[in-house]
């Protein structure tokens, strides 16, 4: 899919999949982050310096991804005013992540 894609689509097709590829990533860091800082947290001990910076890991991982969305959200409002057919349904990203569960397989 990702390949066809690629060689014959529109540009709004390879926005589309770009802003979907990015929604993957930013989701796939927030959780290994959120991880992270858990396991940080978990392993502080009782050091307010280690469990502050743990906090502040999943804080900003999950507004990271908070602000990801929003950045998703501003692009389909700004194609919708501007009248340009971006249309990225919850289906498309799936079928790309799968795509690239298959080539890393």
């Amino acid at each position: 899919m990702l390949r066809d894609l690629l060689e014959n689509a529109s540009p709004v097709e390879v926005v589309a999949t770009f802003v979907a590829l990015s929604l993957i990533f930013a989701t796939i860091l927030c959780l290994v982050f959120i991880i992270f800082g858990g396991i940080t947290f978990i392993l502080s001990a009782g050091n307010e310096d280690k469990i502050r910076k743990a906090v502040h890991t999943i804080r900003y991982s999950i507004i990271g991804l908070f602000v990801s969305f929003i950045a998703y959200f501003i692009v389909s409002i700004i194609a919708s005013l501007l009248d340009i057919p971006f249309e990225l349904h919850y289906s498309t990203i799936i079928d790309i992540a799968n795509d690239i569960l298959r080539t890393l397989q």
